[in-house]
């Protein structure tokens, strides 16, 4: 019989995977889809805030879409890891980002900046990972970042810090607590519902045990009975044998032998009447008991 899982860290590890693949899938799928399609309508924005660089930025911006529809197609024929369908359009809108600081002036600065921290605010919302992957994509965004901002004559640190350069600092520490909250009570919840279903599914084992158990005792019951049926009727048989056919000659010989012992016989032979007599009522107590015995037997 199995063992009811207690704690969650009874379930088992694949389970809790293909369950966590399951949940994180959607989110994953759909913020890819919404990045494939919306990230190339920005291009609007760049044109008229940034005129000088919209039409590379518009090429960037359909390569990124282009990839992105492409690992969704990928993943459908394969069926790689799901985190992978986030972690490509966001590394690559995240280093798309970081190359438009190479065309914006310190006037720009603010609303690049805010134009990042919805990449990161909308990934807090629809990305379920480890942590180590939102801490990677950090990483890889902020050396791509001081990259271009340092390559930009125009761009000085200060005046990044200064207009929105730390605030998108903090939601991207925001956003990796997070996404690393949501993913620990996302598993935490999978495991729980695993753990019940394990439960559940251990308690009908048990109830259709009992089920079988119940049946085999009825039969059991049913066999006894009808073994009890079988050797009461044999008991009566045998009672009515026993105080009708086998006391009536019982009864007879006792009868000749009171006839006999009325008459004149010969000391010799009385004494064989007698012994026959006194061993004839022998057997009929015998028999008188045995109905008394197996009378009280059906009461």
């Amino acid at each position: 019989m199995q063992n009811i899982p207690s704690k969650f860290t009874d379930v088992p590890e694949r389970l809790t995977q293909e369950e966590l693949e399951k949940s994180a899938g959607r989110f994953h799928i759909t913020a890819a889809w919404v990045a494939a399609i919306f990230d190339p309508v920005f291009a609007i924005t760049d044109y008229i805030n940034i005129p000088q660089g919209w039409s590379v930025l518009l090429i960037i911006r359909l390569c990124v879409s282009a990839i992105t529809i492409l690992t969704i197609v990928i993943h459908r024929k394969l069926v790689f890891s799901s985190f992978i369908i986030a972690f490509v359009p966001f590394s690559l809108i995240s280093l798309q980002n970081a190359f438009t600081y190479t065309y914006i002036d310190s006037d720009g600065l603010l609303g690049q900046n805010l134009n990042y921290m919805a990449l990161i605010v909308g990934a807090s919302m629809f990305v379920l990972w480890h942590w180590r992957y939102s801490l990677f994509v950090i990483l890889l965004s902020t050396a791509a970042t001081a990259l271009f901002v340092n390559a930009n004559p125009d761009l000085t640190p200060n005046a990044f810090f200064l207009r929105g350069g730390l605030l998108l600092m903090v939601s991207a520490v925001f956003m990796i607590l997070l996404i690393r909250t949501r993913f620990n009570l996302t598993l935490r919840e999978i495991k729980a519902r695993l753990a019940l279903r394990a439960s559940y599914e251990e308690i009908q084992h048990q109830a259709e045990e009992i089920k079988r158990i119940n049946e085999n005792l009825e039969s059991l019951v049913r066999e006894r009975t009808a073994s009890l049926e079988r050797k009461n009727k044999a008991l009566e048989e045998y009672a009515f044998i026993n105080a009708h056919k086998l006391r009536s000659p019982v009864a007879s010989i006792l009868g000749l032998v009171n006839i006999l012992s009325k008459m004149d016989l010969k000391d010799e032979t009385q004494n064989i009447n007698n012994h026959l007599k006194e061993t004839t009522e022998r057997l009929d107590l015998i028999v008188s008991d045995i109905t008394r015995a197996i009378e009280k037997g059906d009461e």
